[in-house]
């Protein structure tokens, strides 16, 4: 009932419709899954820009409605900012911001999240690889300090037989890519990692393919 709470108040800023649709998914896919009474997040990458939909801006509401806390952590000074006048003028007072590079903030934080968003290092699918690699640091980093039930959501992931029209960021045209990995995306190293039955986590999940998709993992033991 918070998730579909905190849903209904991020929906009346008219997100985009894809993070309208990811949420919905996420819910479906951890409602019955997340049993945390106090719901303590971090999420790498600040949420500034409504353009872009500002999915933390739904974790922190949930955060907020279970008296929990939320940390936001980015390495550009000017994007935490942005955030935090987009938090403030939200009238949020349960946010933490922070000016470091993601994987030594979670290698250092003494926070103990049940809730992790990923969404720092922005991909590029014609060469996905550093996006990848930063997403598994951040996993290394922070998963041994996250308790069992605890859920992780990693954005922007490509499925195979999908096909993207990608905008270069250097004002290039746009050009259509098709995805030929099993997964492109910032968590597809961690993907392939709890595929292999080596890790604590399962994944909640489905594979879809189409569309950018937020992979969610759920930690099932120690």
């Amino acid at each position: 009932m918070i998730l579909q709470e905190a849903y209904s108040w991020y929906s009346k800023y008219n997100p985009t419709q894809l993070r309208s649709s990811q949420l919905t998914k996420v819910i479906e896919e951890i409602e019955d899954d997340f049993n945390f009474k106090k719901i303590i997040c971090i999420e790498t990458g600040a949420s500034h820009n409504w353009d872009d939909g500002c999915v933390g801006v739904f974790f922190a509401k949930v955060c907020e409605l279970t008296n929990g806390e939320f940390h936001s952590v980015d390495i550009n000074p000017e994007l935490v900012n942005n955030s935090k006048l987009l938090y403030n003028s939200l009238g949020f007072t349960n946010i933490t911001h922070y000016i470091n590079d993601s994987v030594n903030y979670l290698n250092n934080t003494k926070v103990i999240p049940n809730l992790v968003h990923l969404d720092s290092w922005d991909l590029d699918l014609t060469n996905p690889f550093p996006s990848a690699l930063h997403g598994w640091q951040e996993f290394m980093a922070i998963e041994g300090k996250m308790p069992i039930g605890s859920i992780l959501i990693v954005d922007d992931n490509f499925f195979k037989d999908t096909w993207v029209s990608w905008d270069y960021l250097n004002g290039r045209e746009s050009k259509k890519i098709t995805i030929t990995y099993p997964i492109v995306g910032k968590g597809s190293n961690i993907w392939h990692f709890v595929n292999s039955g080596k890790s604590n986590w399962k994944k909640l999940s489905k594979d879809t393919v189409g569309s950018n998709q937020k992979l969610i993992f759920k930690k099932i033991k120690l």
